[in-house]
């Protein structure tokens, strides 16, 4: 595929997604939820959540790998817990009603944790945490993904990326983690392969358990920072496949392959109102360490201390008066060019 990169804006290709989209059998308004989370993605420079997924949710929904008419409803199991059995429907959709249904009750009873099981893919964890800022809500998001991951000490994949998001307010700046359980998220290498350009040493290996730097051929990542890492991607997977009673590991369906089946994926879209321990001054509270960790001396080779998800936010900034740079053969996709 082309290296040659094309600036678009959001709006546009907001409404190329969508028109593929719906083209393949979504309704317009499951369509432009999806095609927002994508470009949220985009926006933010997460290109490896963004819309270059297109391609494969149509033809899996062409292959009857993804359910277009889902019954989702969340199950109630305790005032402040839920569930919501996604019925092989696009994550997207089940997971923002998750994160909806949560911040409704963590508002009226200071937290919520809502599962999802039965899921597909559900883009950027980063976005659902957002919803949540919005409202002035800390949360944490976490979905299991299929088996890319060696254990700590193995050579055989076993759990999936396995990402977490979390999310904590202040009074203007909040505090935004999104990260993968892997040294990288597999979506990198794909992005890596659609621009033709080599990984970093490290990220991954071949089928045969050896390093590479070629895309093409990367087969298995890596936890990151070693066992502590492989102790997190665990944790992920305890309290999305194990807690809401979904499937773990190796029996997590592939997203890749079988596409004619639906997925089985879970999450765990966990929501509190940050107020509920000392009144509004949290808000102030985390806004004064946030400014703190600004004033802090930046180390050499780095212009200023962050926090979490600033990068990501100077972006978006940029991205939406600017415009997003993807790659051509990702456009042409979306604009229906062979």
């Amino acid at each position: 595929m082309s290296d040659e990169m094309i600036r678009v804006q959001a709006e546009e290709l907001k409404n190329l997604a969508v028109m593929r989209l719906c083209e393949a059998g979504m309704t317009v308004p499951d369509a432009e939820t999806v095609a927002g989370i994508l470009v949220f993605a985009d926006l933010r420079g997460t290109h490896s959540h963004g819309v270059l997924r297109v391609e494969h949710y149509v033809e899996r929904i062409i292959k009857g790998g993804i359910n277009l008419e889902p019954d989702l409803s969340v199950k109630e199991i305790r005032p402040v817990v839920g569930l919501i059995d996604a019925d092989g429907g696009m994550g997207h959709i089940a997971a923002k009603m998750a994160t909806e249904k949560a911040i409704e009750i963590a508002r009226d009873q200071g937290i919520a944790l809502i599962g999802v099981k039965n899921s597909s893919h559900c883009g950027a964890l980063a976005y659902y945490v957002n919803m949540a800022l919005e409202e002035k809500m800390a949360s944490m998001v976490s979905a299991n993904t299929d088996s890319a991951v060696v254990p700590f000490g193995g050579k055989k994949r076993f759990f999936g990326t396995n990402p977490f998001a979390f999310g904590f307010p202040g009074e203007s700046g909040s505090i935004l983690l999104d990260m993968a359980t892997s040294e990288v998220a597999f979506g990198k290498i794909f992005y890596a392969r659609e621009k033709g350009i080599k990984i970093p040493e490290g990220w991954a290996v071949t089928e045969d358990g050896e390093f590479t730097t070629d895309a093409n051929a990367a087969y298995s990542l890596f936890p990151f920072g070693g066992y502590k890492g492989y102790g997190i991607n665990m944790m992920v997977e305890a309290l999305t496949g194990l807690l809401v009673g979904g499937v773990f590991g190796p029996h997590v369906k592939p997203m890749y392959s079988d596409l004619e089946s639906f997925r089985n994926l879970s999450g765990f879209h966990l929501v509190i109102d940050p107020s509920i321990f000392t009144g509004p001054a949290v808000f102030s509270t985390a806004q004064a360490m946030i400014d703190e960790l600004h004033s802090q001396p930046p180390a050499p080779g780095h212009e200023k201390v962050m926090v979490p998800g600033e990068l990501e936010a100077a972006a978006m900034k940029r991205s939406l008066s600017d415009g997003i740079d993807i790659p051509s053969g990702i456009y042409n996709y979306l604009k229906g060019k062979k």
